[in-house]
């Protein structure tokens, strides 16, 4: 991997786990009163967090081994489509923005929701490096990206190529 690209990969790490340890800290930490009261709110916000937290533990245990934070892959690491990988190439991305919103709905504060934006947008365009480093790493990825959602279930296919054409035409 050339230099600049490993820096640049290593910046998207650190920056992702500075971006996730504020958001946490201003979730946990954040004095003012909530935006809203809503039972409801809340409770889709616990459904949003389980859902977040059984997606987080399913790519985890899939990936095992091949896991980082930087979006360059592991040396070592094969391409995993197994598991929840069959249906999302970044499912660990889809918890988080599962996450965000359901924490976002159990203390709606103008700062949780400006960390959760944060968070979004970040990796929204952390996934676009990551996705580069991935089709230049994988011979396989092509395929496997036009066949799998990208972070949100029902988006992100790639667009699937016509078919080759013969000059054979019955």
């Amino acid at each position: 991997m050339p230099q600049d690209v490993h820096r640049a990969s290593k910046r998207y790490g650190t920056a992702q786990t500075v971006l996730l340890a504020l958001f946490a800290a201003v979730f946990l930490l954040d004095p003012r009163p909530p935006l809203f009261e809503s039972a409801t709110a809340r409770a889709v916000g616990l459904a949003l967090c389980s859902i977040g937290i059984l997606l987080l533990f399913s790519a985890l245990l899939t990936i095992r081994r091949a896991v980082q934070v930087e979006p360059s892959p592991r040396h070592d690491a094969q391409l995993v489509t197994r598991g929840v990988y069959g249906y999302l190439r970044h499912p660990i991305y889809t918890s988080i923005l599962a996450l965000v919103p359901g924490l976002f709905l159990r203390k709606p504060t103008l700062g949780v929701a400006a960390g959760g934006v944060a968070v979004v947008v970040f990796l929204l365009i952390k996934v676009r490096f990551e996705e580069a480093l991935l089709l230049s790493r994988y011979p396989g990825y092509a395929a496997y990206r036009r066949r799998t959602w990208g972070v949100v279930p029902g988006f992100g296919r790639a667009k699937k190529s016509p078919p080759p054409t013969s000059g054979n035409r019955a």
